[in-house]
């Protein structure tokens, strides 16, 4: 029985088998595109905005007085590819999860360098 010449529809089963694989990593591509149009991050001077969604769109800004600490998780196969996850922990007892960042422990510096900067204000006199 020669299996490897057995065809389907025309084509033989190896090149089925190979684009079925093929369909299958543009299907899981197609999950991560969705992801990371999904969440956008902005570091400003002195807060951090995350906005997440597509359609419904939500926003909150975690400031430097609710800053509590960071951690960040980066996989073996984010060490590869240059990206990981940050944790953002707030003293509300609120977690932030920054998803898929690139190069993410130089964005965690940035971020304790403008978060753990203390905000003073002086009032004027009158």
């Amino acid at each position: 029985m020669n299996v490897a010449q057995l065809q389907l529809w025309l084509f033989p089963l190896y090149l089925w088998t190979i684009l079925a694989f093929i369909g299958i990593w543009i299907i899981s591509l197609f999950g991560l595109l969705v992801l990371r149009a999904s969440y956008t991050y902005t570091l400003r001077r002195d807060a951090l905005e995350v906005r997440q969604g597509i359609l419904n769109l939500q926003s909150f800004v975690v400031t430097p007085q609710g800053f509590s600490d960071l951690t960040v998780y980066q996989p073996v196969v984010g060490r590869i590819f240059g990206y990981g996850d940050i944790l953002v922990h707030s003293q509300g007892e609120r977690q932030t999860k920054l998803r898929f960042v690139h190069s993410p422990f130089e964005v965690a510096d940035k971020i304790r360098d403008i978060m753990g900067k203390p905000i003073v204000r002086v009032e004027g006199h009158v």
